[in-house]
């Protein structure tokens, strides 16, 4: 029963392991684009704008209209007496008439009309690329989060081993009456220490696990059953690859264009606005029948209407000058936003700069760090220092590691910000 038992719980265990999926970089973002919420909804903004654009092209077409009157009157509607008969009529009649109007000329509104809505789909497209480049932003985050933290588990788990291993050494020491209790007392209290260090650090994980799988649409509740690719953070390659001209650079950015998207959209509005005080000429066909005399009779006509608005031509004016001044306000944003834009690649850049050295830093911190614990080790087992100062040359190690941990995982995350903030 004991070997049943044991053979059940190894299957056990071999199914949670083969249900795990570990995912990379490049699935995590993909599965991001693919199911998040708001990349779905920014997708759905372009199918919403290409209605629109269909929706104003129909404008070009003729428009029909289907109209029909019935009635019953008490009282006959018209009487009159031949002679010394009287004659009653339009006690009840139907009619129906079917009109077609083409718009010949309205000042341009639907051409600029059609105009705008294609713009429209292009500031969608524009959106979507933000959209887009917000997600895998976010995503890289907490990938190279969750990264920083599982290394640093790794780094308990070196200390911890280096502790065990320690506590031994002066467990002995102590029985042999070399060292006192204290020295025992202060490892096994460095060990809790890490201990307690490792349960923030799990709690960490599982909470960086959820939001990566939420992020990348996988229900947040198989994240124990969700797992990364853990990559290789000691090979750092240099920033210098990735630099480019910024203002180069401008004309990529999505948020550059929708900045002359929104100049172009002022211009079209303007342009609209002023058709609506211009002259419209239209033509049309009407056909109609009626039955009033108890007698169905039908007539069509042709005709050619003709509107021109005059009352509004004084508040149009103003309207108009209203327009023109948006156009001056939407030039100011777009130099204004370009400027923006710029400082925020620079910006980005410094940061980027500054991850990489700190990174070149912390490398050598951890060599010296490492070196400092080796000859504390020495030094206590021939009693040239106390216990307190290998344990202190442990945390200094940690601290270290630590630091190139997070420098290396903000190196990450601002090569891609970079890339992104200059268009790529």
């Amino acid at each position: 029963m004991k070997k049943i038992y044991i053979c059940f719980i190894c299957f056990a265990c071999a199914g949670i392991i083969s249900a795990q999926q570990s995912y990379t970089l490049e699935q995590c973002k993909e599965m991001a684009l693919e199911n998040n919420a708001k990349s779905k909804n920014a997708r759905l903004s372009i199918r919403s704008a290409e209605q629109t654009k269909k929706e104003a092209f129909t404008a070009y077409f003729p428009s029909a209209e289907i109209a029909g009157i019935g009635f019953k009157a008490n009282d006959p509607i018209l009487s009159v007496n031949m002679g010394e008969i009287p004659l009653q009529l339009l006690d009840d009649g139907l009619a129906g008439a079917v009109t077609l109007t083409q718009p010949i000329f309205t000042g341009g509104k639907i051409v600029y009309g059609n105009k705008l809505a294609k713009l429209g789909l292009e500031v969608s497209q524009q959106q979507v690329r933000l959209s887009d480049n917000e997600i895998l932003l976010g995503t890289e985050q907490l990938y190279w989060q969750l990264v920083s933290l599982y290394e640093k588990q790794k780094t308990l788990d070196i200390l911890e081993e280096q502790l065990n291993t320690l506590l031994k050494d002066v467990q002995i020491a102590h029985d042999a009456g070399l060292v006192t209790l204290n020295d025992v007392l202060q490892v096994k209290l460095k060990l809790n220490d890490l201990k307690s260090k490792r349960i923030n650090l799990d709690n960490g994980v599982n909470l960086a696990k959820m939001a990566l799988c939420q992020k990348a649409g996988i229900d947040i509740h198989t994240y124990k059953q969700f797992e990364i690719e853990k990559p290789n953070i000691e090979d750092v390659i240099s920033p210098v690859d990735i630099y480019t001209n910024h203002k180069d650079a401008l004309e990529n950015r999505a948020e550059n264009a929708l900045l002359e998207k929104s100049i172009q959209a002022s211009k079209l509005q303007t342009k609209i606005k002023q058709a609506d005080y211009m002259p419209t000429v239209a033509v049309g066909a009407t056909y109609y029948k009626q039955n009033f005399m108890d007698s169905w009779d039908d007539n069509g006509m042709l005709f050619v209407s003709v509107s021109v608005p005059l009352s509004g031509w004084w508040g149009g004016s103003h309207a108009i000058k209203k327009q023109k001044i948006n156009e001056q306000i939407a030039s100011n944003n777009k130099a204004d936003g370009q400027e923006q834009l710029l400082l925020q690649m620079q910006q980005v850049k410094n940061e980027l700069d500054d991850a990489y050295k700190q990174i070149l830093i912390a490398e050598e911190s951890i060599v010296q760090a490492e070196e400092n614990l080796r000859l504390n080790n020495d030094f206590y087992k021939v009693g040239t220092v106390n216990l307190t100062d290998v344990l202190d040359a442990q945390s200094f190690l940690q601290q270290n590691r630590d630091k190139y941990v997070d420098a290396y995982s903000r190196y990450r995350q601002k090569r891609v910000e970079y890339l992104v903030v200059t268009g790529r």
